[in-house]
């Protein structure tokens, strides 16, 4: 990600980025234990999140704020930080991404031989959230918090994984972390998530 006139944001060193999870029992029939998550997602009807974005591009890491709101077909991310490329706005609809404001370059460039960027990460984990192939499911801790975790194959041409973590008994998401040949590219940890389905169920 860069912002305009050459600026370049700081470049973070992070050690351990992917987080291995603790869980007990893990591959004991996780279908039904994700089947009401995937039920949830599926009758998404809008949804709004602040998290934290770090896009891992090998030499260079990447980490940067965002406000998101959208539902499962279209949606925006727009940078609240750093202050150089804030207001930056990123559109999805249709597969499609757009940058919405002149100015500033944001670096969407692909992380990986499959084309994903991190314009890609949020309808990607909201894809997967829905209708995802469920490999792996189990409580876990996460900030000393127990989480419902799972890991979810997306089936799609990007041909990643998604690991998330589900508050459990909202359903509403804590952490997401997309990996591609077992390398985490993109991990969008969520300060607030707050989603409504079609039958105003708010979670």
């Amino acid at each position: 990600m860069e912002g305009r006139a050459g600026r370049k944001l700081l470049t973070l060193t992070l050690t351990g980025m992917l987080l291995l999870t603790g869980c007990a029992g893990r591959g004991e029939n996780p279908e039904s234990r994700v089947q009401a998550v995937q039920t949830a997602y599926g009758k998404l009807e809008r949804f709004t999140a602040q998290a934290e974005v770090t896009a891992d591009y090998g030499q260079r890491v990447y980490g940067y704020s965002v406000a998101l709101k959208g539902d499962l077909e279209s949606g925006t991310m727009t940078v609240t930080q750093p202050e150089s490329i804030a207001d930056t706005v990123l559109g999805w609809s249709d597969g499609k991404t757009e940058l919405e404001y002149g100015g500033a370059v944001l670096d969407t460039g692909a992380l990986s031989s499959s084309g994903l960027s991190p314009a890609d990460a949020m309808p990607t984990v909201l894809t997967a959230c829905r209708s995802g192939e469920v490999i792996d499911c189990c409580t876990d801790t996460l900030n000393e918090a127990e989480m419902l975790y799972a890991t979810l194959e997306t089936g799609d041409k990007t041909n990643c994984r998604v690991a998330c973590w589900f508050q459990p008994d909202s359903y509403a998401l804590a952490r997401a972390e997309i990996s591609e040949s077992g390398q985490v590219i993109i991990t969008l940890q969520f300060d607030e998530f707050y989603f409504q389905t079609t039958q105003a169920e708010a979670k």
